[in-house]
């Protein structure tokens, strides 16, 4: 083999070991972040419940 035949394969062989290991991280913090929205939104709409219920003791 010479020179850029063995710098190719290296480069092949470490790309095929990062790129995996990034997708994977780029998904679970995309789906971190969606499950925090969720979360936002269930505390919002348990406030708005909870002050909902206090006005209508009020009254």
């Amino acid at each position: 083999m010479t020179n850029w035949q063995i710098i190719l394969a290296i480069i092949i062989v470490g790309l095929s070991i990062v790129m995996p290991i990034y997708y994977s991280q780029k998904r679970k913090k995309e789906n971190q972040t969606k499950q925090e929205a969720i979360e936002r939104m269930q505390i919002r709409e348990y406030g708005r419940k909870i002050n909902d219920e206090t006005r209508a003791k009020k009254k």
